[in-house]
């Protein structure tokens, strides 16, 4: 049995814009607590940008948290703004 590189697997292109956006969105729908705020996002190539309002500043940095877990996001710009 060989071994496999790198170079042998072929590459999976990173989700960019539109799409990026759509996956961000998603993760901040699927969490409980965040759902209820229906947060918008936005995507240029790697980055996201998160707008909305929330209650509290600590959901504000959960919704930056989850959207940096996001594979392909390499910037998360949080245009939140909590209302306490």
């Amino acid at each position: 049995m060989g071994t496999v590189n790198a170079a042998d697997t072929p590459a999976i292109p990173a989700l960019s814009g539109d799409a990026l956006a759509a996956a961000v969105k998603g993760s901040l729908d699927n969490d409980l607590v965040l759902q209820k705020y229906n947060l918008k996002v936005k995507g240029k190539e790697a980055d996201v940008t998160i707008e909305g309002s929330v209650d509290e500043g600590e959901q504000m940095a959960r919704a930056g948290n989850v959207a940096e877990q996001v594979k392909g996001v390499r910037y998360v710009f949080n245009n939140i703004v909590p209302k306490n």
